[in-house]
């Protein structure tokens, strides 16, 4: 009897020094993403991303870092690990917590980079070296890149695959700040983009990322586009609603 007693103490230190270790993985695990920034800033899109992927995170004051050039966002994990720039933070999350071959991070990883080196001049006008907002292209279907977007979305409901992604994230964050930025910018051309960028932002983690009132303004703008240009798809105004803005 004093046999079993003594195996079953064993059994039962043990069964606690394992669960206290896990416990210690995963408290280091939720710590471990640190994310510098601002709501001012292009930090919102990797919240985003981080949000939708269940990707724990501690948000910090944007200074001080050891970003290089002193901007925002600016990421930390463990072991050491710094990124600067929003889309190397985007790639970086995705292919520590969300990748599981080279395969499928060749689905998003192309649309992370076209998004900041081509649809950020497309949203914003911006030019290497300044950064500030000087006016839109993506109320002009004629531009290639434009009218080429209307029609790949036309034929898929996400980028990177058969659901959300860190494609949608770097993607649709940029064309949901063209009707927070220019008020006067009208894609009803472009109803497939229009629908794409609804989809996003009624998101439940777009709206914890990038907070309630930029959401109701991107929901509101894309349901007047889409029902100036009679596209399908506008919603019912059940967020709006929600928010007492309908």
């Amino acid at each position: 009897g004093g046999g079993r007693f003594a195996l079953s103490v064993l059994a039962t230190t043990f069964a606690l020094s394992v669960l206290m270790a896990l416990a210690i993985l995963v408290n280091t695990f939720a710590m471990a993403v640190t994310l510098h920034g601002t709501p001012q800033s292009r930090s919102p899109l990797v919240n985003w991303f981080a949000i939708e992927a269940g990707i724990p995170f501690t948000m910090a004051p944007p200074r001080p870092s050891n970003h290089p050039f002193d901007q925002v966002p600016f990421l930390t994990d463990d072991g050491g690990v710094e990124v600067f720039e929003s889309g190397a933070c985007l790639l970086y999350l995705a292919d520590k917590y969300a990748s599981s071959s080279a395969e499928e991070r060749a689905a998003w990883t192309p649309w992370v980079v076209w998004a900041n080196s081509e649809l950020d001049g497309l949203c914003f006008g911006a030019v290497p070296g300044d950064h500030r907002v000087r006016g839109e292209s993506m109320s002009k279907p004629e531009v290639r890149s434009v009218g080429r977007l209307d029609q790949i979305l036309g034929g898929r409901e996400w980028l990177g695959g058969d659901g959300f992604s860190v494609a949608d994230a770097a993607v649709a964050s940029y064309l949901n700040y063209v009707p927070i930025f220019h008020r006067g910018a009208d894609l009803s051309k472009t109803p497939n983009t229009v629908q794409y960028m609804l989809r996003c932002a009624e998101r439940p983690a777009f709206g914890e990322a990038f907070g309630a009132q930029h959401q109701a303004l991107v929901v509101a703008k894309c349901n007047e586009w889409l029902s100036a240009g009679g596209g399908a798809g506008a919603s019912g105004g059940g967020l709006l609603g929600a928010l007492g803005l309908k």
